[in-house]
C-alpha cells in the first residue's frame, strides 16, 4: 500500500508533462519600430494591412505567398508596376480581392482597416494617420507598426525588413536579405574608402523623366540623394533640403553641368511622354524616349549628355530591397573606374532566387 501515494504521484507528474506538450507555447512578440515605438503582438501576424503596395514587395522576400499575409492594400497598383502586378495576380489571383484600404498619400481611413480585421497594420513613416486614428485601431485591438522604405532607404529598409520579420515570424528570411544587402552595401563603401583622391562628379537624377510636363523633377537630400552621397558624388538637386522628391528649374540644371545624368521612368511614363522602360518594353522604344528626353532644350550642352554619360533605369528598382541594384547601378555609372567590374545582372539573379516576385526583363540602359 506505501507504494501507490509514489504511483499516483509519478501518474500525476507525467499527466502535468504531457498536458504541457499538448498545450502551445504562448509567448508575446515585442519589437521596436521605425517610429521608436515598442509595439506587442500577442503571437505573428496572419493577417496585414499596408498602406503602401511596394511593401508587397518587402513581404515578397520574406515569404513564398506574400498575398496570404494580407489583410487589406491600398490597390495601387502603379506603384507596384504593371508587370509586377501582373505577375503577382498571376500566381496569387485573391490580391484583386482583398480589401481596399487607404493609401499614404491621402487621409487615412479607419473604418476600412477595422472592417479587413487584421492583426497588424503596417503604416509608412510618412503616412497621414493622426494619433486619433491610431488609438481608433489600439482600441479595437489592432496594433500598428511603422515602417520605412523611402525617405531614408540606407538607414531604414534594413530595420523595417526585421521589424516585419519580427511580426510576422519570418526573422530568419529577414536576416538572410539583410546580410546579402549589408555585404553588397560594404563592398561599396570599402571601394569608396580605399580609393585616394577619387573624383566627385555631379550628378542629376531626373525622377519620372519626362518630355512633355514641365522639367525638373529630381530627389533631394532624402531617398536616391543619400545614395548620391554615398557614392561621393555631388546631387544638383540638394537644393531641396532633406525633401525625398521635389523640382528644380532647368536653368539650374544647366547652369549645375552635370558629369553623368541619370533618368527614371517605367511603364506608366507612356501616357505622360516619358521614359518607358521595364518588363515587356523594347530596348528600341526606350531609347526613343531616352533620344526624345535628350532633345529637350538646354540638355544637348549638358556635359553628361556631350560626354555620353547618360543613363536611365526603371523606378521599380527603388523598391524595398531592389534598390540595392539602383545603388550597384548608380556606381558603376558615376565612378566606372573603380565599379565597372559590377555584375548587376548577377545581383539581380541572386535577389530573384529569394523572392516570390521575380524582376524580369529590361529595367536599365546606358
Amino acid at each position: 500500500m506505501k507504494g501507490r501515494p509514489l504511483l499516483f504521484r509519478a501518474f500525476g507528474l507525467a499527466l502535468l508533462v504531457i498536458t504541457a506538450l499538448q498545450t502551445p507555447a504562448h509567448a508575446e512578440i515585442v519589437f521596436t519600430d521605425i517610429k521608436g515605438r515598442e509595439v506587442t503582438l500577442e503571437r505573428p501576424a496572419r493577417h496585414v494591412v499596408v498602406d503602401d503596395a511596394r511593401m508587397i514587395i518587402a513581404l515578397s522576400f520574406l515569404t513564398s505567398d506574400p498575398v496570404e499575409l494580407l489583410a487589406g492594400w491600398p490597390h495601387d497598383v502603379n506603384r507596384l508596376g504593371q508587370a509586377q502586378y501582373a505577375q503577382l495576380r498571376a500566381r496569387f489571383p485573391s490580391i484583386a480581392k482583398l480589401p481596399k484600404v487607404s493609401g499614404n498619400n491621402e487621409d487615412m481611413a479607419v473604418e476600412p482597416m477595422i472592417a479587413a480585421e487584421p492583426d497588424l497594420v503596417l503604416l509608412s513613416v510618412f503616412s497621414r494617420a493622426s494619433q486619433r486614428q491610431i488609438d481608433q485601431l489600439h482600441a479595437a485591438g489592432i496594433p500598428v507598426a511603422f515602417v520605412d522604405f523611402l525617405t531614408d532607404p540606407l538607414g531604414n529598409t534594413d530595420r523595417s525588413l526585421k521589424i516585419i520579420g519580427q511580426a510576422i515570424g519570418r526573422e530568419p528570411a529577414a536576416n538572410s536579405v539583410t546580410a546579402f544587402r549589408t555585404r553588397h552595401l560594404d563592398m561599396i563603401r570599402d571601394r569608396i574608402a580605399e580609393s585616394d583622391g577619387l573624383s566627385k562628379p555631379k550628378v542629376y537624377i531626373e525622377t519620372h523623366a519626362s518630355y512633355q510636363e514641365p522639367c525638373c523633377n529630381s530627389p533631394g537630400e532624402g531617398n536616391l540623394g543619400r545614395f548620391i552621397t554615398l557614392l561621393h558624388a555631388k546631387n544638383i538637386g540638394d537644393v531641396l533640403g532633406e525633401r525625398p522628391f521635389g523640382q528644380i528649374l532647368l536653368e539650374h540644371v544647366v547652369v549645375s553641368e552635370p558629369d553623368v545624368y541619370i533618368a527614371t521612368g517605367g511603364a506608366y511614363m507612356a501616357s505622360r511622354g516619358g521614359l518607358v522602360i521595364g518588363s515587356g518594353i523594347s530596348e528600341d522604344r526606350t531609347e526613343d524616349a531616352m533620344r526624345r528626353l535628350l532633345a529637350r532644350p538646354g540638355f544637348s550642352e549638358l556635359p553628361a549628355v556631350r560626354n555620353g554619360r547618360v543613363h536611365g533605369m526603371a523606378k521599380q528598382l527603388f523598391d524595398p530591397v531592389l534598390d540595392i541594384l539602383a545603388l550597384e547601378l548608380m556606381a558603376r555609372w558615376i565612378h566606372p573606374e573603380i565599379f565597372s567590374d559590377l555584375d548587376v545582372e548577377a545581383s539581380r539573379d541572386a535577389l530573384n532566387r529569394m523572392s516570390a516576385i521575380k524582376l524580369e526583363g529590361h529595367y536599365w540602359t546606358d
